[in-house]
């Protein structure tokens, strides 16, 4: 038991620059996103013994990581009705060429809904099958398929649009 509680903490650890990737793909502000992955760690610590040993340790921290993230929007969007008369904070403007196209690029990317960002993400930037992009979001494999598809096409005409 201990060997494979030594096995399974090794494991989680490793995969802390994955689910931090991700965690700023979905959160898009470095801290918040800090602050998911270790939620996401200390889940997956108290959990162990809901994990099936076998089964793909990853996709099943990203749908820790995941459903965390939707928890916190969930609580986020009550938080901002309460906020709502604030005004918004002020952004300060890129100041290098690659910046503005990362902004772009971040900017772009905030416009598609978020299911075709999740699973953009996962495929393209995470680079993971299918199969385990749909398992994370759980919907079918052809539901993934069709919201990359989509994305890339958005992000592409929008890309083409500006130019």
């Amino acid at each position: 038991m201990k060997q494979h509680c030594e096995g399974y903490r090794e494991a989680i650890v490793a995969l802390v620059p994955q689910l931090r990737a991700f965690a700023r793909f979905l959160a898009r502000d470095v801290a918040r996103a800090d602050d998911l992955v270790q939620d996401t760690m200390l889940r997956a610590l108290e959990r162990q013994d809901a994990w099936a040993e076998g089964t793909d340790l990853r996709a099943w921290t990203f749908r820790l990581l995941r459903n965390l993230f939707v928890d916190q929007q969930r609580r986020k969007r009550v938080e901002q009705r309460s906020l709502a008369t604030l005004p918004p904070p002020e952004v300060a403007a890129p100041v290098q060429a690659g910046r503005d196209a990362l902004h772009d690029l971040q900017a772009a990317m905030a416009t598609l809904p978020p299911s075709q960002r999740e699973a953009l993400i996962l495929v393209a930037a995470m680079e993971l099958d299918i199969a385990t992009a749909a398992a994370i979001a759980g919907v079918p494999e052809g539901t993934v398929k069709a919201r990359v598809s989509r994305a890339r096409a958005t992000l592409a005409r929008d890309f083409v649009a500006r130019s």
